[in-house]
């Protein structure tokens, strides 16, 4: 650890910090040298630092005053990551007007690359502080259209073919409702490669902090606990970086509520990323499948189209007509993986691999023989919907090409 980091970290580390260790703290990072600020940022836990600086009422306004330094003053100094930490770390102590048009200045001083670098990795912060609850609920409502004018702004002028994947969690990442192939809390064999297989497929850079979000209609509860709790939750699946957005207490009554708030989050996602595409990942069980087709009619541009996993034993017409909107319908995650390659959004060797995964992790789930023949014979289905996929798409390699355009 950087000793001027060690130093910082003992200063702060007891029950309260007084005024002169804070004055201390804000020495030791002013007299940084321009070169060196980044390493000593990058050893300290600034939610930490930050949350024990104060601004006194009968005495000195420290916290605004090392603000003011890292993000007036040191900006130009501060690589992108930095700057996320320090923008990140202010999201509980963001109710002062002075600390909000702070953060906006920082966003509308970016722009290009750069700014979208910024945005993904304030959207994935390890916790329910990310950047759809920056914008949306630390700002005020005049700061946040002027930074959403600017988002909209630098995705006119640096538009980019990546993917933004948005998925369901309830009975689409977990068994939890209406499936009753598995048992209740089953993680389905091959939706982890799945995700990988699109993050890597689809994006420029893939693995780039903040491609992945799940959105749910649980509710989000004081300070984002739900929100919290789920990212903690889905922290030893081996996921790509992700971010979770919430729901409302008050939405978890009728299928029409729940539809309303995921539109609502996938409205918000599509506002703070209009430079890139989105597919959403849901289930047949509540209401998804309206979600995905309204998004798609809404912007079939940005909304690439979604697929939607059979837990109510859809039909072949009902699938039929489920596709006319843009919302493709599969029962094992092999299927899934076809509906991606004839999207353009994963290659057919990446597909393939999502099939072995699914073959794999479908082995060790503990099943009764009528649902395992049945879910093998689903699999054995998708499996082969894979290999049309591939016949239908071109290239010398015969490996399926992702195509930015669609």
């Amino acid at each position: 650890m950087d000793p001027r980091a060690t130093q910082i970290t003992a200063l702060t580390s007891g029950w309260r910090t007084g005024a002169d260790a804070e004055r201390q703290v804000i020495e030791i990072l002013r007299e940084a040298p321009p070169a060196e600020l980044d390493a000593v940022l990058g050893d300290l836990d600034l939610d930490a630092v930050i949350g024990d600086i104060d601004d006194h009422v009968w005495g000195p306004d420290h916290r605004t005053e090392l603000v003011d330094l890292l993000l007036h003053q040191r900006r130009g100094d501060l690589s992108t990551t930095s700057l996320a930490t320090v923008v990140g770390a202010l999201h509980p102590v963001v109710r002062q007007r002075e600390h909000q048009e702070t953060i906006a200045d920082v966003l509308l001083s970016r722009t290009g690359g750069g700014f979208h670098d910024l945005k993904y990795r304030l959207n994935a912060t390890g916790d329910h502080h990310d950047l759809e609850h920056l914008v949306f609920t630390d700002l005020d409502e005049d700061l946040r259209e002027r930074v959403l004018a600017h988002i909209a702004e630098q995705a006119s002028v640096d538009p980019t073919s990546d993917l933004r994947v948005l998925c369901d969690i309830d009975d689409t990442l977990k068994c939890a409702i209406h499936d009753d192939r598995y048992p209740r809390g089953t993680v389905y064999p091959g939706i982890v490669a799945l995700l990988h297989a699109l993050d890597e497929g689809a994006a420029e850079e893939p693995s780039r902090p903040g491609d992945l979000t799940f959105v749910t209609a649980r509710p989000g509860g004081p300070r984002g606990l739900v929100e919290q709790y789920t990212l903690n939750g889905l922290s030893e699946l081996g996921l790509p970086p992700h971010a979770v957005l919430g729901g409302s207490l008050l939405n978890l009554h009728t299928k029409e509520r729940i539809a309303e708030r995921k539109i609502q989050n996938m409205e918000r996602d599509r506002l703070l990323f209009p430079e890139c595409r989105m597919v959403f990942i849901g289930d047949s069980g509540q209401a998804d499948g309206q979600v995905g087709a309204q998004m798609h009619e809404r912007d079939p541009g940005h909304i690439v189209g979604t697929l939607l996993h059979n837990v109510t034993d859809l039909d072949a017409a009902a699938r039929a007509r489920w596709a006319e909107q843009g919302v493709h319908v599969f029962d094992t995650y092999a299927g899934a993986a076809a509906h991606a390659v004839r999207l353009g959004l994963v290659r057919v060797d990446q597909a393939r691999e999502v099939a072995e995964e699914t073959r794999a992790q479908l082995a060790l789930v503990d099943l009764s023989p009528q649902q395992r023949e049945r879910l093998e014979r689903e699999l054995a289905a998708d499996v082969e919907a894979i290999e049309r996929a591939a016949g239908e798409v071109t290239g010398a390699s015969g490996v399926a090409a992702v195509d930015p355009g669609l």
